[in-house]
């Protein structure tokens, strides 16, 4: 009997250790279920590129946010990073520049706004939310100024084709997703940089006295965190085939939910690259299932608040397990 019980117990460990650690796959599949039976149109092939389509900026910056996490911090900045990167490459692009000139260029204004964010909290002993929540208006204010708050419109044809072309039958946004995953995932889980970041999140004081250089790491992290928002910018510019200044608002909260749902701590110490991507497919599948439904575009604010709130809860519940069955053994 005892044997027997202790069999089960096991069991339900493992169990439960399995739906902790992939809570993100594991919620995406139950809600795609039960979409399908709320929308006959979820399913349709349209639906679903549309879908697919529109979560591609969101997950370069949720793959890079994973980073900014796991390092054991956050970027509130991103959203309005983003516009106002979109609105200067849009801007180049109209002085005849070359196409390829522009992406180097709004690179480099993205590395230099994340250089800036890291390097303004270092020098000065701020909290980096606190630094982000600021250079944000900042971001905010400059978009606004140089576009005088209008879509920058008249795009070369290069830019509609990254953000709507196709390479075979799959979108060109998909590719330079699936691209930026793969790099990602390598620096965070193959590198020395990678293992760096995530013990300056584990414990910060106790990388610094192992000979890891926290400062430059967390510097390094928000020059990544800049180009992957260039990117993003980059694929919503193309898809509206217009700069829009407000391109961005609000999608520092969709990554924050994406990467807590997708398993990485908010405390930092550990990132999961991989949940991330599912962690932003839930709230692509959630948007368009409150589109879908013609649900009010203020009850769609609600949902995506209810739904950081959960991941949050998810994430202290996750943890709370795991520090207590790592006391128990």
């Amino acid at each position: 009997m005892n044997e027997t019980q202790g069999s089960m117990t096991r069991v339900r460990s493992f169990l439960l250790d399995f739906l902790l650690n992939n809570k993100a796959l594991i919620i995406l599949l139950v809600l795609c279920i039960g979409c399908t039976f709320a929308s006959s149109s979820f399913l349709n092939p349209i639906n679903i590129r549309n879908v697919i389509r529109q979560i591609c900026a969101s997950t370069i910056i949720g793959v890079g946010f994973t980073c900014v996490i796991a390092s054991g911090n956050l970027d509130l900045s991103v959203g309005y990073m983003l516009g106002m990167l979109g609105v200067i490459m849009g801007l180049l692009s109209k002085t005849a520049a070359p196409f390829p000139l522009v992406i180097l260029a709004g690179l480099g204004a993205g590395a230099l706004c994340g250089f800036l964010n890291g390097i303004i909290g270092i020098r000065f002993k701020l909290p980096l939310f606190i630094v982000t929540l600021a250079t944000g208006q900042i971001f905010r204010g400059v978009c606004y100024l140089i576009s005088n708050t209008s879509p920058v419109t008249g795009l070369p044809p290069a830019f509609k084709t990254l953000g709507q072309g196709y390479l075979g039958p799959i979108p060109i946004p998909v590719y330079i997703v699936i691209g930026a995953t793969v790099i990602i995932y390598v620096i965070l889980n193959r590198t020395a940089f990678g293992r760096y970041a995530v013990a300056t999140g584990g414990n910060r004081p106790a990388a610094r006295i192992s000979g890891i250089n926290t400062e430059f790491v967390t510097v390094a992290i928000y020059v990544l965190m800049g180009l992957c928002t260039t990117i993003a910018a980059l694929i919503m510019t193309g898809r509206a085939a217009s700069a829009q200044p407000a391109a961005g608002q609000g999608m520092e909260m969709d990554a924050i939910a994406a990467v807590v749902i997708g398993g990485t701590p908010l405390q930092g110490g550990k990132g999961k690259v991989m949940g991330t991507v599912f962690g932003c497919l839930i709230v692509g599948v959630i948007n368009n299932a409150l589109n879908l439904s013609r649900v009010d575009s203020n009850w769609q604010l609600i949902a995506k608040g209810s739904l950081i709130l959960i991941a949050v809860l998810l994430d202290v519940a996750t943890q709370s397990y795991f520090e207590q069955k790592l006391k128990k053994a």
